[in-house]
């Protein structure tokens, strides 16, 4: 029976916990008020050691500016009335206690964002026998921060984290900074840190402020949070297509206005860029304080696209002009046929002119019926008006090359119908030869050859005529292509290179001017 009680008591004793600590707790609980200040004389101060323990950085919302963490809020204080001697309950060192047991300092996060304010989990006190008291509650937090988007993607950011006591001064809660145990530039304790995968965190400085309200001193600590953008995912992402996007662009300028995709590449660019300005905007707060420098480049590249589709169009209608449309002035001819294809050193091919020669002279200083049966042929460069006066005409190489086939048709020939009228004539002996048939056929023949030169003429003029239009287009084809590469290059030079961290990776803010700046608006 005595055994049986015994191993009842031992099983109790297991399972309700240790008499010693029983005991202790109904020890300590005696004359303890949780609403009292534990300070033995209500005019001491009561020290506070805030340690914030960072444990990942979940989010950084740059659209409602918003950061969220998972943080401790390591709080320590000396509770006077929570001291005890270890030999007297069985070396009992430390004891952990209900949240709702004890004091605890309203110390709180001034700059929440959060819809329940304070976030943290309550948890248990763990009191030394020195009274010493430790409460360190997870939480997950957000805070505001003010986000600067001017230099995104390759932009910084501090945010800061300000603690301090609701309701208590200064003189009743000094409020501290416990960075024992943690390396410069750093007083949060990374112990526990899980790495960013879009943010790289720099340093985590504090300082401890005191300020006044209502004639109050009251103790402030920051804790500031200096990250950088990892730039690896929106280089690959986005900058690099749209490199690309707008290159392809540019070279639509080698495309020749025949091509039916001229006009449709520059606009799928230009929806491209369009769609990739639409993620930027997606992604940053709207606001008017600021503009991304991305999105600088992207609204730039869309200008650059545009334009580029409003020549492309131009270019295409000057293509397909011909002379009974259009007529070339002589300052278009002098900019876009002679000066510009020089100053782009740009040749015309098959356009050689044949200058007059002294054989053509002889030719043509003859009688109009002279030249057209001397041999039965047709000079091959020369051609005189039928009029008999001293009218000259240079023929292109073309046209003559057109005048002597149409010489070498049978019947329609020209010698060929003098040859065969001599020949009729010849077989009647002589007899029948007129002086005035003769004239009148060679008129004749005259006319006729006069209005098929006019007919050639025309021909070669509206060829001449388009093949200009056409040469005019390829000239503007190829100066837009040098001027919007020199803009697109200059442009990406000035952004980038005005843009911080690209090539220098030092810390683009300093630390102690930002807060100063930022400092008083959390005040």
């Amino acid at each position: 029976m005595l055994a049986y009680f015994l191993l009842l008591t031992s099983f109790f004793a297991s399972v309700y916990g240790s008499p010693d600590e029983f005991r202790l707790l109904n020890d300590l609980r005696q004359n303890y008020d949780p609403i009292e200040r534990p300070v033995a004389n209500h005019n001491d101060t009561l020290t506070v050691q805030l340690r914030i323990i960072l444990q990942q950085i979940v989010e950084v919302d740059a659209k409602n500016q918003m950061v969220t963490l998972v943080v401790w809020q390591k709080t320590k204080w000396e509770d006077y009335k929570m001291r005890w001697d270890p030999m007297e309950y069985g070396g009992l060192r430390s004891l952990q206690v209900p949240n709702s047991f004890l004091w605890r300092p309203d110390i709180l996060l001034f700059n929440s964002a959060d819809e329940k304010f304070d976030a943290s989990f309550p948890v248990n006190f763990v009191v030394e026998h020195t009274g010493d008291v430790l409460l360190s509650p997870p939480g997950i937090v957000r805070l505001s921060c003010r986000i600067d988007i001017t230099w995104f993607p390759y932009d910084e950011q501090i945010c800061f984290m300000k603690f301090g006591s609701w309701s208590y001064d200064g003189d009743k809660v000094d409020l501290q900074i416990d960075s024992s145990g943690i390396e410069s530039p750093h007083n949060i304790d990374l112990s526990y840190f899980i790495k960013n995968g879009e943010w790289e965190l720099l340093s985590t400085p504090a300082v401890r402020v005191a300020s006044e309200f209502d004639g109050l001193k009251y103790v402030e600590v920051y804790y500031k949070l200096h990250m950088k953008r990892r730039t690896l995912y929106y280089g690959l992402n986005w900058l690099v297509p749209s490199f690309l996007i707008t290159l392809t662009g540019l070279l639509g300028f080698t495309l020749s206005p025949e091509c039916g995709e001229k006009i449709t590449l520059q606009i799928t660019n230009l929806l491209s860029v369009t769609v990739f300005l639409g993620m930027v905007s997606a992604i940053t707060p709207p606001t008017s304080e600021s503009i991304p420098v991305i999105a600088i480049f992207f609204s730039i590249s869309m200008v650059l696209l545009g334009a580029s589709i409003v020549v492309t169009i131009w270019i295409v209608n000057i293509f397909y002009r011909s002379r009974k449309t259009h007529e070339m002035s002589e300052l278009q001819r002098f900019i876009f046929l002679e000066w510009l294809p020089w100053f782009l050193m740009m040749s015309r091919p098959g356009s050689s002119f044949v200058k007059p020669t002294s054989e053509c002279s002889a030719s043509t200083s003859s009688t109009p019926l002279d030249s057209v049966i001397g041999t039965g042929r047709l000079s091959r460069r020369c051609l005189v008006s039928g009029d008999g006066g001293d009218k000259e005409r240079l023929l292109s190489d073309e046209v003559a090359e057109r005048l002597a086939r149409h010489e070498s048709r049978g019947s329609y020939g020209v010698s060929a119908r003098l040859d065969r009228t001599f020949l009729m004539e010849g077989s009647d002996g002589g007899s029948s030869r007129s002086p005035a048939k003769l004239e009148i056929l060679v008129k004749e023949c005259l006319a006729r050859l006069t209005a098929f030169q006019e007919k050639l003429e025309e021909d070669e003029l509206d060829d001449d005529a388009q093949e200009d239009w056409r040469f005019m287009a390829k000239v503007i084809d190829r100066l837009s292509l040098y001027v919007f590469t020199i803009l697109f290059i200059l442009t990406s030079l000035f952004l980038f290179l005005a843009t911080p961290r690209i090539f220098d990776y030092r810390p683009l803010i300093n630390l102690t001017d930002e807060f100063n700046q930022t400092l008083p608006f959390f005040r």
